[in-house]
């Protein structure tokens, strides 16, 4: 009996099945119609299946979600997205994050601490408090790492000056900054540039273009514009403003003047070394002695160069004062006959006088032309004749000598004496000259009983060299022996004749 017992609704179980999946298939065939007719509507697709219906589906829900971030960006508040990019003069800053929208803080906040902002995208808020607190912790704004600015200046360079520029700094009026970032937030604007803001930072007082500048700086240029190349014996020296840049004076604020004093004692150093370069007068040489070899000749006498320097000062000064650009010899007391570096400054044409032999040579284009016994002077310490580099400084035929001027009577001498051939080679009198009263020469005459200091000559040797010298040659003088001297002897009180000018002593 249990086993052929109906269950209960068992009719109607069998009776829901075939109507479920009837209605199944219905839904189904309404889906596929639904979208059958939405599928013709698409180009020359009639139908699709379920698999392209549920792509359909899938691209409508996507658009669908799209459309709803969109709306939701849009709703974001007007002051959540808004910075404000700083420019400073040393870095740059963003203000972002202390802005609220209007609505969402209405009643959050005291309303008198509160700025409101107009955007196109609607109002929105910030304390200024806020604001002023971002602003102080920028590293631009911090005492600490502000820059004092600089003044434009006048600077020495290698061989004049120039204007530095200015130096603005970074130091800024930390409240003018703070009415700059108000009035760009009010405007929204994006980017404010402080860099060349009026008011914002302390510049420097003078700057590049100032006119007062720029005229010191043409007046110290012109103090040293000027360019003099001296053409020197063996080689040339340039004076510019490589030099004369540093003779002018620095100030304790910094600037450059042209101090006189300074200036000139500049130039007397300047002429002072180019003579000290220069002079040969007066220096010890090396000579080949006839017979005997090198000899040092002592540097007493008057062949050589010799700077004239109170001239050479005074030419030298204009020059820089006028700015003068030139090429010239210094200017000269005494030249050479020959250049430095022919026979150690002797050249080729001189004349010889070994007072120890007694002997004279005349050298021409580097050869004895001429030789001959002389008497030097008497070996007193009035006497003697001096040794050292002379040169010719005269000739002259026919001349009268003068001996010692008689004390207390002026133009008075103790002796006078004609001669035929005179050539003078010191400033007090020596020279070579006849002297037709001697019936000798040669020896050791000289020591006792020798001229008062010029070199005497048999008269055809004297014509001989008078015809073989020119004036400004050197007249080389030297003892090849040590000697002394006797002292000198009392004057003698003899009246003599009137001055001749046309006689040497």
């Amino acid at each position: 009996m249990g086993q052929n017992r109906k269950k209960p609704g068992g009719r109607y179980q069998r009776l829901l099945v075939p109507l479920l999946c009837l209605i199944a298939a219905a839904a189904v065939a309404c889906g596929l119609f639904i979208i059958g007719r939405k599928g013709s509507g698409r180009g020359d697709h009639k139908s699709m299946g379920s698999a392209a219906a549920l792509s359909v589906e899938a691209s409508d829900m996507q658009s669908a979600a799209s459309s709803d971030t969109a709306e939701t960006e849009l709703k974001k508040t007007p002051g959540e997205d808004y910075a404000l990019t700083v420019k400073f003069r040393n870095g740059q800053e963003v203000i972002r994050g202390i802005f609220k929208d209007k609505v969402a803080a209405d009643g959050s906040a005291d309303e008198s601490e509160m700025r409101t902002v107009t955007s196109p995208d609607g109002d929105f808020l910030y304390k200024e408090s806020d604001l002023q607190n971002m602003l102080n912790s920028f590293p631009e704004m911090q005492d600490a790492n502000m820059t004092q600015p600089v003044n434009a200046r006048i600077e020495k360079k290698d061989s004049g000056f120039e204007i530095v520029p200015q130096t603005d700094g970074t130091v800024l009026d930390k409240e003018a900054v703070l009415r700059a970032v108000e009035n760009a937030v009010s405007g929204c604007q994006t980017e404010l540039d402080l860099t060349a803001a009026d008011g914002i930072y302390k510049n420097a007082e003078i700057s590049a273009d100032n006119e007062a500048l720029k005229q010191q700086l043409g007046s110290l240029n012109q103090a040293v514009s000027a360019s003099i190349t001296y053409t020197l014996p063996t080689s040339t020296r340039t004076l510019d403003g490589s030099t004369t840049v540093n003779w002018l004076t620095q100030n304790a604020d910094g600037s450059w003047t042209k101090d006189d004093a300074t200036w000139n004692q500049h130039i007397a150093d300047y002429v002072a070394q180019l003579a000290a370069d220069t002079d040969t007068v007066n220096s010890d040489r090396t000579f080949h002695a006839t017979g005997i070899g090198d000899i040092t000749v002592k540097g007493t006498g008057y062949y050589g160069y010799q700077v004239n320097q109170s001239a050479e000062i005074s030419q030298l000064t204009d020059e820089l004062n006028s700015g003068a650009v030139t090429s010239r010899e210094p200017v000269y007391s005494v030249t050479a006959y020959a250049s430095p570096d022919d026979n150690n400054g002797f050249g080729q044409n001189y004349v010889e006088a070994d007072l120890s032999r007694q002997h004279i040579w005349v050298y021409v284009n580097g050869q004895v032309a001429y030789e001959t016994d002389c008497v030097s002077g008497t070996m007193n310490e009035s006497y003697y004749t001096p040794e050292g580099a002379f040169m010719l400084l005269n000739k002259e035929k026919d001349a009268t000598l003068l001996g010692d001027q008689i004390a207390g009577k002026e133009n008075y001498y103790t002796y006078t004496q004609p001669v035929s051939y005179w050539m003078p080679f010191t400033y007090s009198g020596c020279g070579m000259h006849d002297a037709t009263w001697r019936g000798a020469f040669g020896g050791d005459i000289y020591i006792a009983n020798g001229s008062h200091g010029c070199l005497n000559l048999p008269l055809d040797a004297a014509a001989q060299i008078y015809n073989l010298v020119s004036v400004r040659e050197p007249v080389i003088i030297y003892y090849s022996a040590g000697y002394t001297l006797a002292p000198a002897p009392a004057q003698v009180q003899t009246e003599g004749v009137y001055y001749d000018k046309n006689a040497a002593g």
